[in-house]
């Protein structure tokens, strides 16, 4: 019985507890415009958005020359909404198009950070 008491003891001393896993801040890439008015992280999904942002819809623009001439059009878009941050950036194709059709316009979610 002394022995089985001890045992007891030492369990109830002993129980191990396990933190909650904490989700780490997402670290963004910082993204800036040739005229560096304005700076904009690029999160892959909007649940890697900080906390309390404000979502301030969706922006689209036109296909341009090249890609980058169109992300920096983005961005500067981005930045007009009055936003500082983006997400879930994807390129859309015309109605009706093929998948083997060049897409017409980009669109990304625009943030404003807290």
């Amino acid at each position: 019985m002394k022995h089985f008491l001890v045992v007891m003891f030492l369990l109830a001393g002993c129980r191990t507890e396990i933190s909650p896993l904490v989700k780490a801040e997402p670290t963004a890439r910082k993204m800036k415009q040739r005229d560096a008015e304005c700076q904009v992280h690029d999160f892959p999904t909007a649940t890697d958005v900080p906390p309390n942002s404000k979502n301030l819809g969706w922006v689209k623009v036109d296909r341009q020359e090249n890609d980058d001439l169109t992300f920096e059009l983005l961005r500067k878009k981005v930045c007009e909404a009055g936003g500082d941050a983006m997400s879930q950036m994807h390129w859309n194709r015309a109605s009706g198009a093929s998948v083997a059709d060049p897409p017409v316009e980009l669109e990304g979610n625009a943030w404003s950070m807290p």
